[in-house]
């Protein structure tokens, strides 16, 4: 019996020094590590409340949580974490695609068949999601549940979930006549809220966004539906009770944001910057690829700046007829930083065989994971880590010549004793810099960097064959 009782002990032990051991080599996350998100207000850029900046490189996938099955959205977050991808972009009630590219359906069915929303009279009810006991993320019985599973396994990555409660280009605003209903009002919004944010309000990898794709003056007013939204998530979330103007800690509980259009200058700053919920701006550029500079640089120049993001530019392949290649991607990417923007977000549309839109992801999407420029972002995290980009300061005179416009205007920044020079393509401009040390040119293509060639001239031009480059020049210290 002792002997017994003694190996029992000993199994025991051993067991529990095998649990330690695994919780050692657990993942560590960066809310974890570094604390929530935060950003403050005259500062550029994103970070954890421990000080360690956040470096937001997004991808759309709008409708995940209707299109994709469980083993979908795994391949899909896989995929899109290799490439250096950390925000994922979704939309909780999107409006599926059922006959073509532009016809949605309020109140969608997901893969496995279930609604988000309960319906009076065959109309959506805001009032009352639909939710069945019973279910789980593995085992859904409800639409909730499988958001659950799309929630938890970007969190079990590392990664972040941009979240838009709905498309409010379609479901407030209602501006796709024929496709829009008005589902979410004053009457019934500030519930929906409520029960996200009861549901998610505590997940430490959730970011809110308000908006979907759209003005909030489009067609009337509907500002106050969308702060009434930020009033629920913070009730529902908090147990807390502010109006959308009145300043307080509880706001800090939850990281919001508004997604607007396509219209470059109209962003959520125009209708929201100084509304104590946003606590960072995005803009939208859609297909205007010439208007990413001023677009962020309208941000940072107002009254009390706030971080702002681009959050949707031209998807890489054919959006609406529009072609953006690989360069194109790397084009708005760099800019965005370079100008001074806290994050930037990928997304993908069709193939020439009318396969996608990846941002559904829909109809063949897959093989759309790998299209060029996706696998080149990797290569920009990598730029933007080395080269500490949350240091980085504009300095537009330093270019003298050859700066260009619009998507191919070249933009120079200073970081300690570097200069960094983006050059959206291989025509010559001329530099106004002195005492330089050491020249080298970096690849945005390839990832790779070679010496640059010759003495230090003022008129320069990247190395034959490339299409862009970043030109990195050590000053001498005086």
């Amino acid at each position: 019996m002792k002997l017994f009782t003694f190996l029992v002990v000993i199994i025991f032990l051993f067991a529990g020094c095998q649990s330690v051991k695994t919780n050692n080599n657990a993942p560590s996350y960066p809310w974890e590590e570094h604390g929530k998100l935060n950003a403050q207000v005259g500062s550029r850029i994103i970070q954890h409340d421990d000080g360690t900046p956040f470096l937001w490189l997004g991808c759309t996938a709008w409708g995940m949580t209707e299109w994709l099955s469980r083993e979908e959205v795994d391949l899909y977050l896989d995929d899109r974490k290799s490439k250096g991808m950390n925000v994922v972009q979704l939309c909780f009630f999107w409006g599926k695609r059922v006959d073509n590219p532009t016809k949605f359906t309020a109140n969608a069915p997901n893969f496995y068949g279930f609604k988000p929303l309960a319906e009076n009279n065959g109309f959506p009810d805001a009032k009352q999601s639909a939710v069945a006991e019973g279910g789980s993320p593995e085992n859904p019985n409800d639409y909730w549940d499988h958001v659950d599973y799309c929630l938890k396994t970007i969190k079990e990555r590392g990664m972040y979930a941009a979240v838009l409660p709905f498309w409010g280009r379609r479901y407030v605003n209602a501006t796709h006549d024929g496709q829009s209903q008005h589902v979410f009002t004053m009457e019934n919004i500030f519930e929906y809220g409520q029960f996200l944010g009861k549901r998610y309000g505590n997940e430490p990898h959730i970011i809110w966004v308000s908006g979907g794709d759209v003005r909030a003056d489009h067609r009337g007013d509907y500002l106050p539906q969308y702060r009434l939204l930020a009033e629920g998530l913070l009730e529902g979330a908090t147990g807390e009770k502010l109006k959308w103007d009145q300043p307080g800690e509880a706001w800090d509980k939850l990281f919001m944001t508004y997604h607007p259009d396509g219209s470059p200058m109209n962003n959520s700053s125009l209708w929201f910057h100084n509304d104590p919920w946003l606590d960072f701006n995005m803009i939208e550029t859609y297909i205007h690829r010439d208007s990413i500079v001023k677009a962020v640089q309208q941000d940072l120049q107002l009254k009390n700046p706030k971080p702002t993001v681009l959050g949707e530019p031209h998807y890489e392949g054919i959006t609406n007829n529009y072609l953006a290649e690989a360069i194109n991607i790397r084009r708005q990417a760099y800019q965005s930083f370079f100008a001074g923007a806290a994050g930037f977000t990928y997304g993908g549309g069709f193939d020439k065989d009318g396969n996608g839109p990846l941002f559904s992801p829909a109809n063949n999407w897959k093989p759309l994971l790998n299209m060029e420029g996706a696998g080149q972002l990797v290569h920009l995290k990598k730029f933007l880590e080395d080269h500490e980009w949350w240091n980085w300061e504009l300095t537009d005179d330093l270019i003298v010549n050859g700066k260009g416009h619009g998507e191919l205007e070249k933009l120079a920044v200073t970081s300690g004793e570097k200069v960094l020079v983006y050059c959206t393509d291989n025509s010559k401009f001329t530099l106004k810099q002195e005492h330089v040390e050491k020249m080298s040119w970096f690849n945005t293509k390839t990832g790779k960097s070679i010496p640059f060639a010759g003495e230090f001239q003022n008129e320069i031009s990247p190395p034959d064959g490339w299409e862009d480059a970043v030109l990195i020049l050590e000053l001498k210290t005086i």
